[in-house]
């Protein structure tokens, strides 16, 4: 599955654009590298994702979602948010 449209299902991001404007602007890092808006997400992949607030994540990758909406109770089966920081401050 393309990386924009996992952050998107899984609610990481809430819009596929936003998705891929945050891998264009190199906000988005899979496997420590940076990931483009068609990158391929896999089982046990590692995200890391600057926010458009600021805010920073990593999040392990659990399961790919098959084609479809995702519920925001079954986020959690997809993704594990394993670090979170805050806004940059100047």
């Amino acid at each position: 599955m393309r990386i924009d449209i996992f952050l998107r299902l899984t609610g990481l991001l809430k819009t596929r654009s936003l998705a891929g404007k945050a891998c264009r602007g190199g906000f988005v890092l899979l496997n420590g590298g940076t990931a483009r808006a068609s990158s391929t997400v896999s089982t046990g992949d590692v995200i890391d994702l600057t926010r458009p607030d600021g805010s920073t994540l990593k999040a392990e990758v659990l399961a790919v979602p098959g084609s479809g909406q995702v519920s925001r109770k079954e986020r959690e089966n997809y993704v594990r948010v394993t670090q979170t920081g805050s806004r940059f401050t100047c």
